[in-house]
């Protein structure tokens, strides 16, 4: 009879013990869906000249792949990264949209891609910089032989369109084997706000010689450092 009510009260335990765990586990979910992902850490202008640099894609879009597989959601992360270091080099202030291989979106929100560019959009809304540098890697299916670096900037935005032909001046006159013209972009990171916007797409994926380039560090450094060039000969 004894080990009845042992066994009896052991039974019941266990039954209050799940019972509390999916409590929590309720609250944890409701709480966590009034939580402003965007809130933390707080962004804010470090300097007289300020960068958001915005390191395109994150988390399960991965962007762009090469041949070998490659992927341009890291590539972007790390030459967004040497940019940074060569803009606070120079007395800029920074700001980086993502500092890991992770999106930005909400992990609750139903639409991920919508909700991670939200998040990109409120980041700028905040710092307010003077200029905004998306970092991305094109391709084109079945033109193997195309590659070279590419500025656009903000249609009807003349500051944009001033730090866009600056960059590519400098990639141009680089030895970078390229040669083309900034032109006006319609991308969603060029549009989503008032500040001056350039996206530049790094190189070709789809060109094996360059996909090899764009994974390698010092061709990544060296890609920044063109960037940083181009915005400092504009900025003063």
């Amino acid at each position: 009879m004894k080990n009845i009510y042992c066994a009896y009260r052991l039974g019941v335990a266990r039954v209050l013990l799940y019972i509390w765990i999916g409590i929590a586990f309720v609250i944890a979910v409701v709480v966590s869906l009034f939580i402003d992902y965007s809130a933390s850490p707080v962004y804010a202008r470090s300097a007289d000249f300020h960068v958001v640099i915005d390191a395109g894609h994150g988390g399960r879009d991965v962007g762009a792949s090469g041949p070998s597989g490659v992927s341009e959601r890291d590539i972007n992360l790390a030459i967004a990264k040497y940019l940074g270091e060569q803009l606070r080099a120079s007395g800029a202030g920074v700001t980086m949209t993502r500092t890991s291989e992770h999106s930005l979106a909400n992990p609750y929100a139903k639409n991920q891609k919508k909700s991670d560019m939200d998040e990109r959009r409120k980041i700028i809304e905040k710092v307010k910089p003077d200029l905004v540098v998306s970092i991305h890697l094109n391709t084109l299916a079945g033109h193997p032989g195309v590659r070279g670096a590419q500025v656009f900037f903000a249609k009807d935005s003349e500051p944009s369109k001033r730090f866009a032909t600056a960059v590519q001046t400098a990639f141009n006159q680089s030895n970078l084997d390229t040669s083309r013209n900034a032109a006006a972009g319609s991308f969603y990171m060029l549009e989503c706000t008032q500040y001056p916007s350039v996206l530049v797409e790094c190189g070709f994926l789809s060109n094996p010689g360059e996909e090899k380039l764009l994974g390698s560090k010092p061709y990544q450094k060296l890609l920044a450092y063109y960037i940083a060039q181009g915005i400092n000969s504009v900025r003063y």
